[in-house]
């Protein structure tokens, strides 16, 4: 059986398992990749023939490859480790969700019997790149939000999205998914990963911004519309929610600060815990599956709260710095 044939089946059983379209277009991508690396690396195309040392091989080359941005940015054009002007390397992240993929494929393969052998059981994911992830502060919040004109339907729109994003730390995917009935006095209901719904407490501030924006500028171009922020032409996408803080973020000058709309997601959990809150509710709010998932978030968290305390505990501090030294008498 060839590689690409039994790929084919996998996707057939697997749309049939309620997927979301992210899920399966993530499995597409890391599937037909694995396939060329396969045939161009180890020059193997027939599933049997496939063991870990050339998946080993396959997540060595992706380790060094660098890329250059395409059509989107989760779409890179692969370059085998060539580095090209503007590229970059893939990160290990990507890497590892790759990885993933491929471990559920051959998983599914042993379970059917269609190998003997399964070549990912001692097929370890790369370890993660360990560094402080930037957030919001409550600073450059206060910053991009000056920024919009709350007197223009769009600019209390970006009000109410950068506010909405900063209270809850959903998803951006998840906020772009928001409908008008999702939204509650107290709560916003959120269509997670795995299409697990979840609700996640509003601050009554940001609850009275988006009623606001709901009854007053949400302007939809058709009566029974229901998503809940809207662009020119409809539904605003993931995309445009994009946009709405990169233009906050250049207004406010802050365009090489690191704001991307995950440190929004990263500003929640860290400020919320900074605030005394529960780590379990943390994990529940944000759809982690796992607390363990949370405390990712945490080490950024421990290390920018100890180096605040820092200057309290520098040895610095016991020297004599900008003292003039004594100078010796001229006998």
């Amino acid at each position: 059986m060839t590689l690409d044939d039994v790929i084919k089946h996998y996707f057939t059983d697997v749309s049939s398992k309620n997927r979301s379209k992210h899920t399966l277009a993530l499995y597409r991508r890391s599937l037909a990749l694995l396939s060329r690396l396969l045939a161009e690396k180890c020059q193997v195309t027939e599933l049997e023939a496939v063991t870990v040392l050339h998946l080993r091989e396959c997540v060595q080359v992706l380790l060094a490859t660098w890329v250059t941005g395409g059509p989107s940015e989760e779409r890179p054009r692969h370059r085998w480790g060539r580095k090209l002007d503007g590229g970059e390397k893939l990160s290990v992240s990507s890497v590892r969700s790759y990885v993933r993929v491929w471990k559920a494929f051959f998983n599914w393969c042993y379970q059917e019997e269609l190998i003997e052998k399964n070549p990912v059981a001692r097929l370890s994911l790369p370890r993660p790149e360990k560094k402080v992830q930037s957030m919001v502060t409550v600073e450059q919040m206060e910053q991009m939000l000056a920024t919009c004109d709350r007197s223009t339907p769009v600019g209390f729109r970006d009000y109410a999205i950068l506010v909405l994003f900063f209270d809850t730390g959903m998803r951006l995917s998840e906020l772009a998914a928001l409908r008008v009935e999702d939204v509650d006095d107290t709560y916003v209901k959120v269509h997670g990963k795995g299409r697990k719904e979840r609700e996640i407490g509003v601050y009554p501030e940001t609850s009275k911004l988006v009623w606001k924006y709901v009854h007053k500028y949400r302007r939809p171009a058709e009566k029974d519309e229901g998503a809940l922020f809207l662009g020119k032409v409809g539904p605003l996408t993931a995309g445009g929610v994009k946009q709405v803080i990169e233009r906050a973020k250049r207004s406010a000058g802050l365009g090489d600060e690191g704001i991307s709309p995950h440190a929004f997601r990263r500003a929640f959990a860290m400020l919320y815990l900074e605030q005394g809150g529960d780590l379990f509710d943390l994990s529940r709010e944000m759809g982690h599956s796992d607390v363990q998932v949370t405390r990712i978030y945490l080490e950024g968290y421990e290390s920018q709260q100890a180096r605040k305390k820092h200057n309290a505990f520098s040895p610095v501090a016991l020297l004599r710095l900008n003292r003039r030294p004594k100078q010796k008498r001229k006998e």
